[in-house]
Parts: C-alpha cells; structure tokens; sequence
C-alpha cells in the first residue's frame, strides 16, 4: 500500500489523469463529442466569486477552472460510472452565476450532504451526487480520491493498492470520520481502479449514456441481463481497444436489452 508521503499532488498530473479516463470511456460507451476540453486560459465561468460560497482554495478553483468534463445538461447526461454523472463544473459555474444554481447546494449534493461541512477547503467532489449515487472526493493537499460508501468487494479486493495511511495521524479530528470510512487512493490509481472495472465488466454500459454495475441489485425482471450484456462485450472484442467494435457492440446491446429486457433500452434509440 502506498504511503501519503510517497504520494505528491500535481495539477497537470491531476488534469491528465481526468483526461485519460474520459478518453478510456469514449473507446466503450461515451460519445467523443460529449467530452469537452476547456479553452485557452481555461473555463471562464470558473472563477474565484462564483464558488466563493464553497470557500474552496485557488489551487481546487484553478484545477476546475482547467479539467475536461463530459458534458452536463438536464436533458440526458452521460454517466461516468454506474449510476453516476460526473459533475461538470464549467456548466454549474455558468449556472451560479446567473442565478439558476446554488453554490452551497452543489456542495452538499458533490460533497455528500451528511458530513459536507467537515469536507475542507482543499477537497472537492467529482460527481454530482445525490440520493444512491456515488461520490468521489478529490483531495488536492494529499494528491488522493476518497470513496465514501465504497462497494465492499471494491474496497476489500481492489485492483489498485490503496492508501495506507491512517486519518487518525494526518486529518484534522472532525474529518477523521468521514475519510476513515471512505478508502483512497493515489489519484492516478483511483482512476486506473474504475477504468479495471470497466476493463472486466463489472461495470457495464447499457447506452452511450448509462452504465451499471454488478455490485448493485437491479430492479425486478433483470436476472441473466449483466451476464447476457458482459457476454456481448466480450464477442465484440472488448477489453482488446484495438479489435473492440464500439459502434456494433452498443447495437448489439439495444437489440438485445429490446428484446429481452425492454424497460432498460435507451429510448434515444427508437
């Protein structure tokens, strides 16, 4: 297990860590065109006053200020893991600022509403979170991802070695709690770790849009679906990127899940 004092933090590490894994999505599921990459200088929207509420350091400010997102939207948001959107700063930033969105409330919902306030100023959520969906917390003084509510077979067999340390002898007291339950990993680690899951079809798109996950029980009428979609990956080549069929493989999926399982085909497909 790696040590805190074996881990640094860098931005540009950070941002191409992000990257690749959003680059690693688009190879499965995602659509290209959903990943978007911030201009020269970096996102306008994302500045020091529209987050001043958040009470984030500039460090975080500036490392959103210059993160590729996948794209946000009410209308149909791209997952980044199962049953997960990841959040789209740029766009939320943009929203604050005209008075649609409330700072505070984007920090509890990415943040976790039960222990948000005792979630420092050097920390800042992935996702946007909510009722039953994951939260990923990037920590920008340790260079670590925290998981809070982190599958147990995840937690108990990771793919990538997790942090070693204990909270209890780097974290001030009112965080203890919340990083002790939550694992964590090296940055580039916690990211490698979720691409392993897609790797082996744990998590399994079911559209260019959502993804699910074996850890988690399915609505009724679903038995034999993931074994029947994870089949259908692996006969359009996947994990192999160089031989894996993208585009057949998702139409593959949609028929298959219209046929067999209709409530969870894409009706962006019809």
């Amino acid at each position: 297990m790696p040590e805190l004092s074996e881990i640094n933090y860098s931005r540009d590490a950070c941002i191409a860590a992000v990257r690749d894994y959003y680059r690693f999505l688009t190879k499965l599921y995602l659509k290209e065109s959903d990943v978007i990459e911030p201009p020269e200088g970096g996102w306008p929207s994302i500045t020091p006053d529209v987050l001043r509420e958040m009470g984030k350091t500039d460090e975080v400010i500036s490392l959103l200020r210059h993160l590729p997102y996948i794209r946000g939207g009410v209308a149909n948001p791209a997952q980044g893991a199962p049953w997960s959107e990841f959040a789209d700063w740029q766009s939320d930033c943009r929203y604050i600022s005209l008075g649609r969105e409330n700072a505070n409330d984007l920090k509890s919902l990415s943040e976790g509403v039960a222990f948000s306030d005792d979630v420092p100023a050097t920390v800042i959520g992935l996702t946007n979170g909510g009722l039953d969906r994951p939260i990923f917390l990037l920590d920008t003084e340790h260079g670590i991802v925290h998981w809070p509510e982190c599958p147990f077979e995840i937690r108990a067999y990771p793919t990538r070695e997790k942090v070693k340390d204990d909270p209890e002898d780097y974290a001030p007291e009112n965080e203890v709690e919340w990083r002790a339950d939550s694992p964590a990993w090296a940055i580039a680690d916690f990211f490698e770790m979720l691409k392993d899951q897609f790797r082996d079809l744990h998590y399994v798109p079911i559209s260019e849009l959502f993804v699910i996950d074996e850890y988690s029980i399915l609505r009724p009428g679903s038995d034999g679906m993931l074994a029947m979609l994870q089949d259908i990956y692996r006969k359009h080549g996947w994990p192999d990127l160089e031989g894996y069929r993208k585009k057949e493989c998702l139409q593959a999926v949609q028929t298959a899940l219209k046929e067999r399982y209709p409530s969870f085909a894409s009706p962006l497909d019809d």
